[in-house]
């Protein structure tokens, strides 16, 4: 951690000191820290025993101390922003990396952590009114396919549809990752934008979501469609689990999967149903960051593609709001 007090309750920042020979405490348990330093890690305090404090990490890695160092710094360059590092909140029993403004969490996410912890964490800063904003290391970005933390990790809107914040500590570098969509196999696509440290005010990168914007798409080639059903059939074969489980919800419907040839391209948004193709009223997708009704984006997806893109040909993938005018325009040339 890089925060500790004083023998006099002051909260001291390990970068600013050189003498070891202080005594500190952790706001959080109050139990002794050392400060330490060296040639990989930056200054950082840590506790003598770890027996009586349940809020605490010893095992940040030098990527997540420069990370949270670097957002504090860069935050703290805006006069209008209230930024604290490592602030304990009582009430919750947890402590942000940073907290912006009483009422924004930003957590830097370096490693793994169970699903029912990052729910855990989430929820209890929703209870208290704060919004909280995972930003990914490196171990955590996106590749071609998404783990199931990865896909609590994103986060949604119009104009973006589904979004993942990285940070590049090498290149101080803030990547979004937007436009997220997955093909049958679990292959992802999605559009980058990058910004850089330092050269923006970080809550208004932070904002660029739900700012207005020049409409973005992905164009699909038509050899990243070609073979999806001897995909399936090649699953069913091996008995894959997953897809033993799908072929036995077809055959409950009187299909077979196996033989079946799809009129449409197998690639949605994230946990929009593929092989169905339409969004069942039973059916509701949950995503731990995401608070937003998502079923319209799902079934204005499905009734474009049907429409207007039922060959795999020059296939273009858009944000919730392209659909969304697109089915006004509908309306309206019906009723004209």
């Amino acid at each position: 951690m890089l925060i500790a007090k004083d023998k006099k309750g002051n909260y001291i920042n390990a970068e600013d000191l050189t003498d070891k020979r202080g005594t500190y405490f952790c706001p959080a348990c109050e139990s002794l820290v050392i400060l330490k330093s060296g040639s990989i890690m930056i200054n950082h305090f840590a506790h003598q025993s770890l027996n009586h404090c349940e809020n605490r990490s010893e095992n940040e890695s030098a990527q997540h101390l420069s990370l949270k160092l670097k957002l504090f710094n860069w935050l703290n360059r805006c006069r209008s922003t209230k930024v604290e590092l490592e602030k304990y909140l009582p009430q919750l029993e947890q402590t942000p990396d940073l907290l912006v403004n009483e009422n924004i969490a930003i957590e830097v996410q370096c490693s793994p952590l169970s699903l029912k912890r990052l729910s855990e964490r989430t929820k209890n800063y929703q209870r208290c009114g704060i919004k909280v904003i995972w930003l990914m290391g490196q171990d955590l970005w996106l590749n071609q396919r998404m783990s199931q933390l990865q896909r609590n990790l994103m986060y949604f809107s119009n104009n973006c549809g589904f979004y993942f914040w990285e940070l590049d500590n090498a290149n101080d570098e803030v990547r979004l990752k937007s436009l997220i969509h997955e093909d049958v196999r679990g292959e992802i696509y999605y559009v980058t934008k990058y910004f850089q440290f330092y050269h923006d005010d970080l809550l208004e990168i932070l904002r660029f979501p739900f700012q207005q914007q020049p409409p973005q798409k992905i164009k699909i080639s038509p050899l990243k469609l070609v073979n999806q059903e001897n995909y399936i059939k090649k699953q069913l074969y091996h008995r894959n689990p997953r897809w033993l489980k799908i072929q036995e919800k077809y055959y409950l419907r009187g299909q077979n999967l196996m033989t079946s040839t799809f009129s449409y391209p197998l690639i949605g948004p994230v946990g929009f149903d593929l092989l169905f193709f339409k969004v069942s009223p039973q059916r509701k997708q949950t995503f731990c960051q995401i608070d937003a009704n998502i079923s319209d984006y799902y079934r204005r997806f499905a009734q474009n593609i049907i429409e207007n893109q039922k060959s795999s040909d020059n296939l273009c993938l858009y944000p919730p709001h392209f659909y969304a005018i697109m089915e006004d325009k509908s309306k309206e040339e019906k009723d004209s």
